[in-house]
């Protein structure tokens, strides 16, 4: 998996190098990737692909979110946050019976404390306005409201980076609004996921020629399977059988990539196609 720097992420390491913090941010790179790890492992658990990982200050930056499903929306944007969590819990469980690794793990525990309850927050670009953008009914005034907050909730860490100067100055809290204004009125389509059903073999060679092929299996098998099924130089069409063997329903490539997309790749093929009938008379013969 390649990992690649965004300019924001080299900024904020010459920051919290130049104040004195550098091994506070050698335990934050670690927790950043394994932060990015995790919304990556949900994601292929889903059924999509990333091209890589990008370090940015907060996390990272997940767009796109309307191609997908509110659950898989869900469930990739909160896995980043509670896996820090988790680990954060570990580092706290482990000073309980070693009190010795506190001194040594304080600032690992405090990247991963502070990457969960930053990124819950429902402030564009974070994970909390993912979560916040899957719910509503809305998306692109959800979408505006949340850059906004994004916008505003960076002015207010600014404002207190300056008022700070009066008291124990806060030089993190100016850099981390900085970026979170950055994030909120550029942001970047980079690091979106790619679904199984954008990737070839459904993506045909026309040119190469292509034949039409008929293949039968069971109803009962999972979308994932009959996706393996799927050829490049081939557009086929599946015959869902029963254990007898007999025809109970047709599914065409199409009809399969609109599945996957709506579905777990793990229902199984006949029982989400009647459902998606149900709901659209898609897929009744």
């Amino acid at each position: 998996m390649k990992i690649r720097i965004h300019p924001a992420f080299i900024a904020a390491a010459l920051l919290m190098i130049f104040t004195g913090n550098a091994v506070l941010f050698c335990a934050y790179v670690v927790a950043v990737i394994a932060h990015e790890i995790a919304h990556s492992r949900m994601a292929a658990l889903r059924g999509y692909r990333t091209g890589g990982i990008t370090l940015m200050p907060y996390g990272g930056v997940i767009n796109g979110g309307e191609r997908y499903s509110r659950t898989d929306n869900i469930l990739i944007a909160l896995a980043g946050p509670l896996f820090n969590a988790l680990v954060a819990l570990l580092i706290v469980a482990l000073w309980w019976l070693y009190p010795s690794l506190y001194a040594h793990t304080l600032d690992f525990c405090t990247a991963n404390v502070a990457l969960c309850v930053v990124n819950l927050l429902p402030l564009y670009p974070l994970d909390g306005s993912r979560i916040v953008y899957s719910l509503a009914k809305n998306k692109l005034r959800a979408l505006k409201i949340l850059r906004i907050a994004g916008v505003l909730g960076g002015a207010a860490l600014l404002a207190y980076n300056v008022a700070s100067v009066f008291y124990t100055y806060n030089f993190t809290a100016g850099a981390m609004g900085a970026f979170l204004i950055y994030g909120a009125i550029f942001g970047t389509g980079e690091e979106s996921y790619l679904h199984v059903t954008e990737r070839s073999p459904l993506i045909k060679d026309y040119k190469e020629g292509v034949e039409k092929r008929v293949v039968c299996v069971d109803g009962g098998a999972p979308l994932l399977k009959l996706l393996t099924l799927v050829r490049r130089d081939a557009d086929t069409l599946f015959i869902l059988v029963d254990e007898e063997g007999r025809q109970r329903a047709s599914l065409d490539e199409e009809k399969l990539k609109l599945l996957c997309s709506e579905d777990a790749l793990t229902a199984p093929a006949l029982k989400a196609l009647g459902q998606k009938g149900e709901k659209s008379k898609l897929g009744r013969l």
